[in-house]
């Protein structure tokens, strides 16, 4: 919907049983819109730059053959600033977005808008499902579907509870991980310690294949990729980390915070603050700790890269989405660039796949596993770069991106 046509959004009662009273607000549409969008464009670019270390196989090689790769002062920048600044920062914001959107759907349709959240959440699960099974096994739509499921129930809770939620969301995989540390010491550490090869010898090939075959060899290459990643998932406890922002999205609606950032802008500081200063050092201590003591087996080292984690990816997550924030608030026009880029958001999500699978797969430009990270960054930037433009461009014909229109087009069942 366009600026000048869309209804302001006004907060609605919520349900009897969330313990909470919301007054009504509105909120300008320009701000609202600019705001969101250009944290969700920021986001999109973020979730590339950390995807396309993946996309061109450097997570799957040992520790000698990354080294051998990843070599130059450049490749250990770009791979510091993965780490530090990157790896796991955007997914949160974006879970944070996803959180926020419920909210505002809730607020538009009340209870009545549940049937069709749940139809577009079936719809995306669709969406990520073939996203995942024949383009790019490091999928994220399936995992948002799928969670976002349990919404509704976190919907009835109080803006108390919903803080406490969380909070023990974000608090489960250190958790966890005390508790297989604990059991490894008492009788996994005489086990076999894992390969320093990194991946299993069986399946090394379906992964050197990828990058030498056809579309054959990468259909079944991303078909074992896929197995891979959802144990990866599980293993490093990934659910309740984007839970807990789906549910820390909802409380920002509940509170106003993110529908009317400008009558929030003291409190935006203190997070901006807070954000820059507790989660990037947790996160510098985390990269330089999971360097030394990897995740698994579980080690002492592990714990305290893992708590760091815990810590400082949500910290530093909202750190960003703050300042951003502020900047909207501000009016500093150059970030509004960022816009387009988010209200085509899951275009570009699946624009991203498709150039780079293009780029690194065999039957493409075949660079798996063949540059290191430095000049995959470079290529995530361009990427980035040229979807600004074509994001606006697209926009200034179409009021949705294709992939948008598809999804709002089978969520209400009629042309919109």
């Amino acid at each position: 919907m366009t600026e000048s046509t869309a209804p302001v959004i006004g907060a609605i009662a919520p349900t009897p049983n969330a313990g909470t009273s919301l007054e009504a607000a509105t909120l300008p549409v320009r701000e609202r819109i600019l705001a969101l969008d250009v944290l969700r464009g920021m986001s999109v670019g973020g979730i590339l730059f950390a995807n396309v270390i993946v996309f061109f196989g450097l997570t799957f090689l040992s520790r000698d053959r990354a080294a051998a790769l990843s070599h130059t002062t450049a490749d250990h920048v770009a791979l510091f600033f993965e780490h530090v600044f990157v790896d796991q920062k955007f997914y949160s914001i974006f879970s944070l977005l996803f959180g926020i959107g419920f909210g505002v759907q809730l607020m538009r349709g009340g209870e009545g808008g549940l049937p069709r959240f749940r139809r577009r959440l079936r719809i995306l699960l669709a969406i990520g499902a073939i996203h995942a099974f024949l383009i790019w096994a490091g999928d994220i739509l399936m995992l948002y579907a799928l969670l976002g499921f349990t919404l509704p129930w976190f919907a009835r809770k109080s803006d108390r509870a919903l803080a406490r939620w969380s909070v023990m969301l974000l608090a489960v995989p250190t958790a966890l991980y005390v508790i297989a540390l604990m059991i490894w010491m008492l009788v996994g550490s005489g086990a076999p310690q894992s390969s320093p090869s990194g991946m299993p010898a069986n399946i090394l090939p379906f992964f050197e294949a990828i990058g030498r075959g056809g579309f054959k060899d990468a259909l079944i290459g991303n078909l074992v990729f896929l197995g891979g990643r959802w144990a990866d998932l599980f293993a490093t406890v990934r659910f309740p980390k984007v839970l807990a922002m789906f549910v820390l999205g909802l409380l920002t609606v509940r509170t106003g915070l993110a529908l009317s950032p400008s009558d929030h802008r003291a409190t935006l500081a203190r997070w901006s603050v807070l954000g820059w200063s507790v989660g990037l050092p947790a996160n510098v201590i985390a990269a330089w700790t999971l360097e030394r003591w990897p995740y698994l087996p579980p080690s002492i080292g592990g714990l305290l890269g893992t708590a760091m984690q815990g810590v400082g990816v949500p910290m530093l997550a909202l750190g960003y989405a703050a300042t951003v924030a502020l900047l909207v608030i501000d009016g500093r026009r150059i970030i509004s660039v960022f816009a387009p880029v988010g209200r085509m958001a899951l275009t570009n999500y699946l624009m991203q796949s498709i150039i780079c699978v293009t780029l690194s797969y065999g039957f493409g430009l075949g660079l798996w596993w063949r540059i290191g990270a430095a000049k995959a960054v470079a290529i995530a930037a361009a990427i980035f770069i040229v979807q600004i433009p074509l994001s606006a461009w697209w926009l200034s014909r179409f009021r949705f991106g294709p992939v948008e229109w598809i999804w709002r087009r089978l969520t209400y069942g009629r042309p919109i």
